[in-house]
């Protein structure tokens, strides 16, 4: 898909409309406890998407290394849910299949998706297990803090299932229904 067309569909995305809002005053930036990892940061990401370098945007990290802490939206002094529309970027980008590969959060993003369909809710252990198939050296790397969290009985094996899940996975098809109506 083309930048521009990318930017409409950004744009009419919910809440997606107030990227046009912004005043580049750099106070998300100056606000965010990542910044220091991002490819660009928050303000400089929405440059690149107001400008039209979807592209570029796309290739970065910004949105995936996103903490979701609000901070950022907390401080705009226009009101702009920034982290609404990190997770509209991030969502947009999985669904055209354009998000960076290599990108570990990536694969964190689908295991997390995966635990929350399958059981309604989140489960650590669940999570960790899905991410080792797909970032297996990445998830051995924190075996010691695992290992920390379990001694610490900070992580539950068994996970139950929200009561109705089968409601739930419905709304959940049904919502990917709805997504794929153009």
């Amino acid at each position: 898909m083309e930048g521009k067309g990318l930017l409409k569909e950004l744009v009419g995305l919910p809440g997606g409309r107030e990227i046009l809002k912004c005043i580049q005053c750099g106070t998300c930036s100056g606000s965010c406890p990542m910044v220091e990892v991002m490819d660009y940061s928050p303000r400089a990401f929405f440059a690149l998407i107001k400008s039209g370098q979807i592209k570029e945007a796309v290739r970065a990290n910004t949105y995936w290394v996103c903490a979701s802490c609000y901070f950022c939206s907390v401080r705009c002094p226009r009101g702009i849910k920034i982290t609404d529309i990190m997770y509209a970027f991030k969502e947009l980008s999985v669904k055209k299949g354009f998000y960076p590969k290599k990108e570990p959060t990536t694969k964190l993003y689908e295991s997390f998706k995966e635990v929350i369909e399958k059981y309604g809710r989140l489960s650590e252990a669940k999570l960790m297990q899905r991410f080792a198939f797909k970032k297996p050296l990445l998830v051995l790397s924190k075996a010691r803090l695992g290992l920390k969290l379990l001694l610490k009985k900070r992580i539950k094996f068994r996970v139950k299932p929200i009561k109705n899940i089968e409601a739930f996975r419905r709304v959940i098809q049904r919502t990917k229904e709805l997504e794929s109506v153009p």
